[in-house]
């Protein structure tokens, strides 16, 4: 009887964490989706080169 409670309490543990881990990765790819979105939006600056310490510097594109 004790190896049955044990079978059904890791048939339980196992359900729950399936689920947790569910929800989580679906948060995750809600948060990496805003990212990405955000990105895209955000304009990239371009890199010119300093001619004194040929160190590159991003330029603002305003």
């Amino acid at each position: 009887m004790p190896q049955v409670l044990m079978i059904a309490l890791l048939g339980t543990l196992g359900v729950v964490a399936a689920r947790t881990f569910a929800k989580t990765r679906a948060q995750v790819s809600v948060r990496l989706r805003e990212a990405e979105r955000a990105m895209a939006e955000r304009p990239t600056a371009r890199l010119v080169q300093d001619p004194e310490t040929g160190i590159y510097r991003p330029v603002d594109l305003r």
